[in-house]
């Protein structure tokens, strides 16, 4: 087995792994969220919140916000995981290109 076919089976080995890491993840943080008494959740806070934050910054900071609140989310939080698995399996699958393409480069050179 050739270092490119080793970096490709890695880049599959963890694009696998962090699919069935993410899927476990949101699976535990969907079965276990208990929706206790906390600011977020409390009467009137998230208006309250909405309103000030469209006073201070405007439209951009309400988005701001929004986006913020959706990344701590359990789904929010498993798209982070998935995007970093891909850039972690896209490094092994680079580096495999690369690999390759220096062994056709030698090959057609001793030719």
């Amino acid at each position: 087995m050739t270092r490119a076919h080793r970096m490709r089976l890695f880049g599959w080995i963890v694009s696998v792994g962090g699919v069935v890491g993410a899927a476990i993840f949101y699976w535990i943080n969907t079965r276990t969220d208990d929706p206790g008494l906390s600011d977020i959740n409390a009467l009137g806070y998230q208006r309250s919140l909405e309103h000030g934050m469209g006073v201070m910054m405007g439209s951009s900071g309400m988005i701001l916000t929004d986006f913020q609140q959706w990344l701590s989310s359990p789904i929010g939080e498993t798209v982070v995981i998935l995007f970093v698995t891909a850039l972690f399996a896209a490094y092994f699958f680079r580096v495999a290109w690369v690999l390759e393409e220096e062994e056709r480069d030698a090959t057609t050179a001793r030719e």
